[in-house]
């Protein structure tokens, strides 16, 4: 019996070893998507020229699926071992378990060797993708009078704002848009503003030829979600897909969905969340409405006074705001973007700031997936710390055109 007992034991651990080596040194054979292919060949060759650049070695790992995938690479500083081949599997299979992929991980290159089988490399290079394309989709019952879906001709070609009222796919209508909610909020706020500013400027609010502001309402084709990415990921990447991408305007939702934010933006796309813990306060879902409109022209910068992780110690883009423009409106450095010069105020300066050119062109320089465009920060940004932030390549992201080079994978809690 104990002989018995033995035998199961070995041959118990000898399958939980195949099982927990499975893949390793083993090349990749199963069919992968496109998508994965164009993907995994750009990480592959990106990464491959940074090891010969540093004179080292290269190893691959993937895991895959009919639809999704995931890799790990490694670098040796000799030649690729046993050793190297159990880490990166383990670090792939790590990966795969963080993605819930139910598959093993294999080897998919080795240095200058693509090994996965059938991965014809000039194939993948020649093919185009199908665009991530998005069509607006509405409820029978989102067709209301005096309701826009679409951005409505402009009655001048100046830069300016265009707002949208923007729902979940399954979100309550509870029509801020023809209501007159957010065009109270949006008019109150632009003459709190132009009294912040010594009743200087105003900000360019796009309206229509009968004077009344131009509100588009829009509808995701996913349902919203508090813990679901939501700036700069995928209600930018839908918004621009379907038409609000114009490079001279400014984009800002009133979504009607819970947040764990109050609200959040970047150049050219902003959100306030409506049913978050602000919404039903009135000064302070319009203060922190204009806390992220502000975001979107660029502010706090970098050379900003107090400057903190995109925030300043007081003021309106302060982690605590207050109606106040302190440290980024006229009180500004030499060199440093003064938000009284973007092109989004009225009157406008003689020499403004378009924010999508500077910070498409930080993102430019940090990411260096925007290599089809020329975008530019002016000469006269020149502020020491200004020029650090760029230098160090920190982290910066340009939503205009995203449709055109997104990667579903970025969306994946979305589409799924």
């Amino acid at each position: 019996m104990k002989k018995i007992f033995l035998l199961l034991f070995i041959l118990t651990c000898l399958l939980s070893f195949n099982f927990a080596n499975a893949g390793v040194n083993e090349t990749g054979s199963s069919s992968i998507s496109l998508e994965c292919k164009k993907t995994m060949l750009k990480k592959y060759q990106s990464d491959l020229s940074v090891s010969k650049s540093e004179g080292k070695n290269f190893l691959m790992y993937a895991s895959v699926t009919e639809n999704d995938c995931v890799w790990y690479q490694t670098w040796p500083k000799k030649e690729v071992s046993k050793k190297d081949h159990k880490y990166a599997f383990k670090k792939c299979t790590k990966e795969a378990k963080k993605n819930k992929l139910k598959t093993d991980c294999f080897i998919f290159a080795v240095n200058d060797k693509i090994v996965w089988k059938n991965f014809d490399k000039q194939a993948v290079l020649a093919s185009k993708d199908a665009p991530l394309e998005k069509k607006i989709s509405y409820l029978e019952d989102d067709k209301k009078p005096g309701r826009f879906f679409k951005d409505q001709p402009d009655i001048n070609h100046d830069y300016q704002v265009h707002f949208i009222y923007l729902l979940g796919s399954e979100g309550k209508d509870r029509e801020w848009d023809i209501n007159g909610k957010m065009a109270e909020d949006i008019e109150a706020i632009n003459n709190k503003f132009f009294k912040m500013t010594g009743n200087k400027q105003k900000w360019k609010i796009d309206r229509r030829k009968d004077g009344k502001i131009d509100i588009s309402f829009v509808r995701l084709d996913a349902k919203a979600n508090s813990r679901k990415g939501w700036n700069m990921q995928y209600p930018d990447f839908f918004l621009t897909s379907i038409g609000f991408n114009n490079p001279k305007k400014t984009y800002f939702a009133f979504v009607d969905e819970k947040h764990r934010d109050g609200g959040m933006a970047g150049a050219h796309h902003g959100y306030i969340f409506l049913k978050s813990n602000i919404g039903s306060n009135n000064d302070l879902r319009r203060l922190i409405t204009l806390h992220e409109l502000v975001h979107t022209q660029g502010p706090a910068w970098a050379c900003n006074k107090t400057h903190s992780n995109g925030h300043t110690a007081r003021g309106v883009v302060g982690l605590d705001p207050s109606w106040s423009l302190k440290y980024i409106y006229g009180d500004v450095e030499k060199g440093c973007p003064d938000l009284k010069d973007s092109v989004y105020m009225t009157p406008t300066v003689e020499n403004p700031y378009d924010p999508i050119q500077i910070v498409c062109a930080m993102a430019q320089n940090s990411r260096g997936i925007l290599s089809d465009y020329n975008f530019s920060i002016p000469e006269k940004y020149n502020h020491k710390k200004l020029l650090k932030f760029i230098e160090k390549k920190k982290d910066s992201w340009c939503t205009l055109d995203i449709h055109k080079y997104a990667d579903a994978k970025w969306f994946r809690k979305w589409l799924n």
